[in-house]
């Protein structure tokens, strides 16, 4: 595990989202996610569709629930509502406290960032209360022998690949937010600070990219393989 973590290092902030603390000795991937109760399969897949952009999701996804699944996505929610945008947050208020910048500029920044944040909150908002729930509900449906005709309908209704469809990708937005400070401001006299928020960027907009090809690799196709196999359950049923 210590070597994957020190040839990838941009899985350092998934460890947290896994309850996975470092200190891993000589320990395999598999003998650390032993020790903290972490699904090896589905912690494989996170890391490779984090450090390979071409990478496809395994064939036999049936290898973790979909509750696996949604307990690392509230833990990753709560990461980025947390713990990265406060931060983030903080740091540009200050900056631009700070700073010599008319007021008409400054009000540019905080309307931008703040109207970022509110987007971002409304789309994990749907996630936290729609999808999630829904992603939940499907597998124990599955599990019972018969499923509940309205759940039927409502898979029919809306699928996973309906809401992939709407998944809108939210990085782009806060690529512009550092394409405005560097290209379209004036230079900030506390340019460690600055530097600071734009590193801080760059690293979020990577970590969001990786996050929402992710979705779209790991998550997206394992609910819709239980979707259709419970739908073909009801049809034999």
């Amino acid at each position: 595990m210590a070597q994957v973590i020190m040839e990838h290092q941009q899985l350092i902030p998934l460890l947290p989202r896994f309850n996975i603390k470092m200190g891993f000795g000589h320990k395999s991937v598999e003998q650390v996610c032993q020790q903290y109760g972490v699904n090896t399969c589905f912690f494989l897949e996170i890391c490779n569709s984090y450090i390979y952009e071409d990478y496809t999701a395994t064939k036999d996804l049936s290898l973790f629930s979909l509750e696996t699944m949604v307990d690392y996505l509230k833990n990753t929610h709560h990461y980025y509502t947390a713990i990265a945008f406060p931060a983030l947050e903080q740091n540009i208020a200050e900056l631009i406290s700070d700073s010599e910048l008319s007021i008409e500029k400054k009000d540019l920044v905080f309307n931008f960032f703040n109207d970022y944040k509110r987007n971002f909150l409304e789309h994990i908002q749907k996630e936290e209360e729609i999808i999630l729930p829904y992603i939940l509900e499907l597998e124990i449906q599955y599990r019972q022998e018969k499923a509940d005709e309205y759940f039927i309908r409502k898979v029919k209704k809306y699928s996973i690949n309906d809401f992939a469809l709407e998944h809108d990708r939210l990085e782009t937005s806060l690529t512009n937010l550092s394409k405005l400070i560097i290209q379209y401001l004036p230079p900030f006299e506390n340019w460690v600070l600055c530097h600071r928020i734009l590193m801080d960027l760059c690293r979020l907009v990577k970590d969001l990219t990786d996050h929402g090809n992710m979705e779209d690799k790991v998550l997206i196709p394992r609910v819709s393989e239980l979707e259709h196999s419970l739908l073909q359950k009801n049809r034999e049923a």
